[in-house]
């Protein structure tokens, strides 16, 4: 993994085309129709075109954990236990935790004994011996975490799709959606990802499609922001839904578990209203709840879910500085959408030609390893002490952010 320091400010155009560009992709996947169940047309349109990746419809003999790769030892071991005896991968990763939290508590011994006796030049030389020691535990415990979510995605039968950076025709190959959707969260989050579904692809039945338009191109960079702002959803989405149903909880029933009284009210909730629905639950927050909420807890859960998403499609950062200087200066969603598309037919972008039915796997994933990543960090925060987050992660994620990562070198 590479960490690369700072980065100068982007320029006020710099936002604007990032903007609109966003804006043409809502207009370009508008074709789509009925997102959440699929179209048989664009799989038959898809299957005429010459495909780059292989179809992962079926699990392989060896699992392939995901598509990012792990240096660790720790980590290493993780991935040859999840192919070869995945019985004894849990165990084995809770075992390998408790060993790091001990590492880490006698690390912390020594360095308040060091700081005490120690002089000045003896405290630098120990400091930065500390520091790479941290650097090296927080990258084998996100890559333990990162094995844990594809852990998960491995007991619902569900191959993670292969890496993107190539560009060009995909197909990811079917999939029973049951395992990306009501396996995996409750009826009321459900609804919630239908609608982001809904929002990203297009809107149920829209007349448009009836032409035959089964297939979408889009810049990569366009498919790693859905990915990335997805998975964040994702991981909100579990986030919420989860104090959600506890405060349910707490309003349905009395102090010794006895259902409370119809006429009860919630003593949690401020807004009874909305109570009614996990919808209206989120609405009622308000802004400094909704930015706590929107975070995510953890470095090594910032860290795995970015490893994901460059992973697949590259340095998202990267991308968006070539297609910015591929389009030059636009002024409508209108004009950055021609640009785009003439970027995207001369090759000066990188491209993914894909079907709705692809599209909407690559989403709900997405969507399912934010979610399966805030279970696996919860599970992980109670065996290791995971550090405390960066606020910086949805501009590192989706290609916006002007700093380097968490850590040096």
């Amino acid at each position: 993994m590479s960490w690369p320091g700072s980065r100068p400010s982007r320029s006020r155009a710099q936002v604007l085309i990032a903007a609109l560009l966003f804006g043409a992709l809502a207009e370009r996947l508008a074709a789509f129709t009925n997102p959440w169940y699929g179209n048989a047309r664009s799989v038959q349109s898809a299957r005429t075109r010459p495909q780059l990746h292989a179809s992962s419809s079926e699990l392989p003999d060896k699992w392939k954990a995901g598509p990012a790769e792990v240096y660790s030892g720790v980590a290493q071991k993780a991935v040859y236990l999840m192919k070869e005896n995945p019985t004894l991968f849990d165990m084995t990763v809770d075992e390998e935790l408790e060993k790091l939290q001990e590492q880490k508590e006698e690390e912390e011994k020594r360095k308040n004994e060091m700081e005490a006796n120690a002089k000045e030049d003896t405290l630098v030389l120990r400091r930065r011996i500390e520091e790479v020691k941290m650097n090296e535990r927080i990258r084998a415990v996100t890559e333990l975490l990162y094995l844990k979510v594809c852990r998960k995605f491995q007991q619902l039968q569900v191959p993670l799709i292969p890496a993107l950076k190539e560009g060009g025709d995909v197909r990811f190959g079917n999939i029973d959606l049951k395992a990306l959707t009501s396996d995996i969260y409750s009826q009321d989050a459900l609804e919630l990802v239908r609608e982001h579904l809904f929002r990203i692809i297009g809107q149920q039945g829209n007349p448009s499609f009836a032409g035959g338009m089964g297939v979408v191109q889009i810049a990569l960079f366009q498919a790693g922001q859905v990915y990335a702002m997805s998975a964040m959803f994702g991981y909100y989405l579990r986030r919420v839904d989860q104090r959600y149903q506890l405060e349910k909880l707490a309003g349905n029933f009395g102090a010794w578990g006895e259902k409370a009284p119809e006429t009860t009210s919630n003593p949690f909730s401020q807004d009874q209203g909305a109570a009614d629905s996990l919808k209206g639950y989120i609405e009622s927050f308000g802004a400094d709840e909704v930015q706590s909420m929107w975070s995510v807890t953890s470095m090594e859960a910032q860290m795995a879910m970015e490893s994901q998403v460059t992973a697949l499609f590259g340095d998202l950062r990267a991308l968006k500085d070539k297609l910015v200087n591929a389009l030059g200066m636009v002024s409508s969603p209108e004009e950055a959408t021609a640009k785009l598309e003439q970027a995207i037919k001369s090759k000066e972008v990188e491209s993914l030609r894909l079907t709705s039915d692809d599209l909407r796997r690559l989403v709900l994933e997405a969507v399912a390893y934010g979610s399966l990543l805030n279970d696996s960090e919860k599970q992980f925060d109670c065996i290791y002490e995971l550090t405390p987050a960066s606020t910086r992660i949805m501009g590192v994620l989706t290609g916006d952010d002007d700093e380097g990562r968490m850590l040096n070198e």
